[in-house]
């Protein structure tokens, strides 16, 4: 299976690839998630970089070198995880109905390879493998999501300045919402209300890609035929998370007033954000206007970049040919750069124990 994966690519060119994750996408949840989980499964060896874990809320995995040590080794874990100079909390993509919290293992140890060859910074990633729909539906997900998030910063604690989060297409949803939830959990009733929390820190950063901001989809662009969203995708993927358009009270959906935001933006969010999105995805201009009213707001660092590719081309790489690989070698660059500058800002703005904290030398 990992050298059909190898295969499938380094040769099976963009133009062939889309339609076929189309259709891999369009078909009956449980098979779809049989295809991606095969097709995305880690490498042997990568097995060595990983430990599941199972918490009473949620479940996920703990991502980083001879992470497979910790396996039932509670004490090695939580060392680990203490020493730790950054975790990247990660909520991964699938529409909410297929993905697992392992299907980008190749990104994941580009990053920490990245960051301690470049920056000397040591980082672990926490994926969370949240329940899927229609068997859940929102707000499990979510749920389960801020309980992962709680365990990092109120069990563990995990200052927010060492923590960087980061969401792709529907994990984008499931991220910002998080957030909303731990610091300003009224803004689920008034998109004005204050934040509440300050026990906690903000974290210092976070990478969105292609992110799902609206379920509005009479504003997505949808001459755009050949993203990987179809309309047919779209409405079978809200009426399984969301149970649209049966669902009643609309106000319970709080992924609908995501892209409502237009300023207070740091009640919730890090000061850092670093969004990718494609040319050529039928979100693209949501994405934007939310980026752009994160920036306006004047809280916010975002940083846009766009490239010529369809949704989440990012993380699913087979959309970028071969002649284009070297803007996703620059994306992982750029990426670590911004995480090592977050860390930096956050360390010397935020006054922690330095026992929890990151020095600023160390990211110099």
């Amino acid at each position: 299976m990992d050298s059909f994966r190898n295969l499938a690519k380094s040769y099976i060119p963009p133009v062939v690839m889309v339609p076929i994750i189309q259709t891999i996408l369009s078909l009956p949840y449980g098979m779809s998630r049989y295809v991606i989980g095969n097709l995305t499964a880690p490498a042997k060896s990568q097995w060595s970089w990983i430990t599941m874990v199972k918490q009473s809320t949620w479940k996920g995995a703990w991502i980083g070198p001879s992470m497979s040590d910790c396996t039932d080794n509670e004490a090695e874990l939580l060392q680990r995880i203490k020493s730790a100079d950054l975790i990247i909390y990660k909520a991964h993509g699938g529409a909410f109905r297929l993905g697992h919290c392992l299907m980008y293992m190749d990104v994941f140890i580009t990053w920490i390879e990245l960051l301690k060859t470049k920056y000397n910074i040591n980082a672990l990633i926490l994926s969370i493998d949240y329940s899927l729909a229609p068997e859940y539906q929102y707000p499990v997900p979510v749920i389960e999501c801020v309980g992962a998030y709680h365990y990092l910063i109120d069990t563990l604690q995990i200052p927010g300045s060492k923590i960087i989060l980061s969401g792709d297409s529907a994990g984008g949803a499931l991220c910002l919402e998080t957030l909303i939830r731990v610091y300003a959990p009224d803004m689920l009733e008034n998109l004005d209300a204050p934040r509440t929390n300050f026990a906690a820190e903000l974290p210092a950063g976070m990478l969105l890609v292609s992110p799902l901001v609206s379920a509005d989809t009479h504003t997505w662009l949808w001459e755009y035929k050949e993203d990987l969203i179809t309309q047919s995708l779209a409405t079978q993927v809200f009426k399984e998370y969301l149970n649209m358009p049966e669902a009643t009270n609309h106000e319970d959906l709080h992924l609908l007033k995501l892209a409502r935001i237009r300023s207070g933006y740091n009640r919730f969010a890090p000061k850092n954000l670093l969004c990718y999105v494609g040319k050529r995805e039928v979100m693209r201009d949501v994405i934007l206007t939310l980026a752009e009213s994160a920036r306006s707001d004047g809280s916010t660092n975002v940083q846009v970049r766009q490239e010529n590719f369809e949704h989440n081309w990012y993380f699913i790489r087979e959309l970028v040919g071969y002649r284009d690989k070297h803007i996703l070698d620059h994306c992982d660059a750029e990426f670590v750069d911004f995480a090592a500058r977050c860390l930096k800002e956050a360390s010397i703005e935020v006054f922690v124990e330095p026992s929890s904290c990151i020095t600023p030398d160390k990211v110099l």
